[in-house]
């Protein structure tokens, strides 16, 4: 007859299961090519077609003087996008095809930016929209921890940055924070606060409702 284990043993086997089930999950998620997870990415984002986004942006400023900007993101694929900004820097920015409308409603002021004349510009959108394109072409691995996956950016063509890094929810399979440093020393920190796939929004979310008086200028 089989001598049984004891329900302290029993809950020691157990215990050492989950902690080594929780040092192996990352390891299987670092071994990942950069690939596979910008194809999770893509799979996330295309698959729900609307995302909602609560976002906080802090920049600091090479003096160390910070800014905060708190907004909304939404998109709409493949290629609808409308960022709000809430006061004291308030804005609405756009896109309506190849032109990127951006609102100051405090002043009433509309620029329109020509994307075919900015490409670092239509670079800068397209990585928002659809970033794994991005990390693709020019992402490296650097870790996996509790923030996520850490995905560190070549910035060769970019000569204003010093460094780009994304972090990915492993569990959302999206970004949650972007961190960007430029070479004059300022820092802007991006935290998806809030993230909804499938979200239910209406078309005309999409048009600018301007007033009458609003100064237009094309830049």
């Amino acid at each position: 007859m089989k001598k049984k284990l004891s329900p302290f043993i029993i809950k020691i086997m157990k215990k050492w299961y989950f902690i080594l089930l929780f040092l192996l999950f990352p390891a299987v998620l670092y071994a990942l090519s950069v690939e596979e997870v910008a194809e999770r990415l893509e799979q996330k984002v295309l698959s729900s077609r609307k995302i909602y986004i609560q976002m906080k942006n802090i920049r600091i400023l090479p003096k160390g003087e910070k800014i905060e900007m708190k907004g909304l993101i939404w998109l709409q694929m493949p290629d609808k996008f409308r960022m709000d900004i809430f006061p004291p820097h308030q804005s609405i920015t756009l896109l309506k095809g190849k032109q990127l409308l951006i609102y100051f409603p405090q002043d009433k002021v509309l620029q329109v930016v020509m994307l075919s004349k900015d490409p670092k510009l239509s670079q800068w959108l397209n990585f928002f929209q659809k970033p794994w394109e991005e990390i693709k072409r020019r992402g490296v691995i650097r870790s996996v921890d509790k923030e996520g996956i850490l995905v560190e950016m070549d910035p060769k063509d970019l000569p204003e940055l010093e460094s780009l890094r994304i972090w990915i929810d492993q569990n959302l399979w999206f970004p949650t924070k972007i961190e960007i440093k430029e070479k004059n020393g300022e820092v802007s920190i991006i935290n998806y606060l809030e993230v909804k796939f499938g979200a239910s929004f209406e078309e005309d979310l999409f048009e600018l409702k301007l007033p009458p008086d609003v100064q237009v200028t094309e830049l």
